[in-house]
């Protein structure tokens, strides 16, 4: 019987010759000085191992992950040597793992993206957070951090989302513009990436464009009311007030924080102030006070309804409220010359306007 020492010796030996045998004596070294983290030696080997294997997958792919993306951050010369992988054999499994290749390639490339991609987001936060001084440098730091996130992996569409955001705050919005449109043709179903790209049309006043990513965020995600709102604030700008008025009641319908549902009364009672139906203004205005009876710009609405209708006494007990709420207002003053003079008390209405005058009204 064999001692179990010398079988166990003898087996070593054999996997030690299989090894070998697999791989040449360059990339046997290779592997070492990976190993031991010895990264000049460990390029160099790898670098003249691909010489004498070049049909082998696993070489490239180790260059690029170990030496260009882990060691040197060099992200050009690590995609080079991924796609160099790639087109050896993207179906390969190496590593004596179960994966291919291609698999291998894609967790490398999100591993990396990732860390950059949180730094910019980092960055991006503090920028936001930060003091006036210092807050043009933290969001030019953001912008040059997720222009290496796309650089790493360049189909991921959060790099360009983040990236066209950054460079809008900065007033780049031919840049913005070019860049959001990359987010959207790499992730067209993605809800958020669709409302960005319209909310970016609508700060450029550009309304026509801005519709059809603001409708396709609302197909996408029908219960974001974020989304609704913004259509319907579309509709009113581009004069469509039935579609404008009818997209605000389904916000409305589906909202659930009082203080933003006040506001889409609000709104809406603004919309049926313009075509005066006055009765349905009212109606809204009411009900943003309900849900926020602190909205002094819901009492104003409420005013201005009155006052529109010629409903002279409802109006100044508005402005009377309005006047309390905001004493330094001149224009509440003014709303109450006006009132008093249409109720025949042109003494009050000169003590009011004289009272907005002197607050600079």
């Amino acid at each position: 019987m064999f001692n179990k020492k010398y079988l166990s010796i003898i087996i070593s030996l054999l996997l030690v010759l299989i090894f070998i045998r697999c791989s040449s004596q360059e990339y046997t070294s290779a592997k070492l000085y990976i190993q031991q983290q010895e990264w000049e030696k460990a390029e160099a080997f790898l670098i003249k191992a691909l010489e004498v294997e070049p049909e082998n997958p696993e070489i490239p792919y180790q260059l690029g992950y170990h030496i260009y993306g882990l060691k040197n951050k060099d992200w050009n010369m690590m995609n080079q040597s991924f796609d160099k992988a790639l087109a050896i054999d993207p179906n390969k499994k190496i590593l004596d793992q179960p994966k291919t290749v291609k698999e291998l390639v894609v967790m490398a490339r999100t591993q990396f993206w990732a860390e950059v991609y949180n730094k910019g987001v980092a960055q991006f936060n503090l920028y936001r957070d930060g003091k006036p001084d210092v807050k043009d440098l933290l969001l030019q730091k953001s912008i040059n951090t997720f222009i290496t996130s796309y650089e790493i992996k360049p189909d991921e569409a959060q790099s360009y989302l983040m990236l066209s955001t950054c460079l809008f705050l900065a007033g780049d919005e031919l840049e913005s513009e070019k860049y959001i449109i990359k987010a959207v043709e790499l992730s067209p179903d993605d809800a958020n990436i669709n409302l960005t790209a319209g909310q970016i049309f609508m700060q450029k006043q550009e309304f026509e464009q801005a519709l059809p990513y603001i409708k396709k965020s609302v197909e996408l995600d029908p219960s974001n009311t974020k989304s609704i709102r913004n259509l319907a604030q579309i509709y009113y700008d581009t004069g469509n007030m039935e579609k404008s008025i009818e997209t605000y009641e389904d916000a409305i319908n589906k909202e659930t924080d009082r203080k933003v549902k006040a506001d889409l009364y609000f709104n809406l009672g603004i919309l049926y102030n313009g075509v005066e139906d006055f009765e349905e203004a009212e109606f809204n205005f009411m009900n943003a006070l309900d849900e926020n009876p602190d909205d002094v710009e819901a009492i104003m609405g409420m005013a201005q309804v009155f006052e529109n209708a010629e409903k002279w006494r409802k109006a100044e007990k508005f402005y009377r409220e309005l006047i309390s709420a905001d004493p330094d207002n001149p224009e509440h003053y003014r709303g109450m010359s006006r009132v008093k003079l249409q109720q025949g008390e042109p003494d009050q209405s000169k003590r009011f306007l004289d009272k907005a005058k002197s607050l600079g009204g």
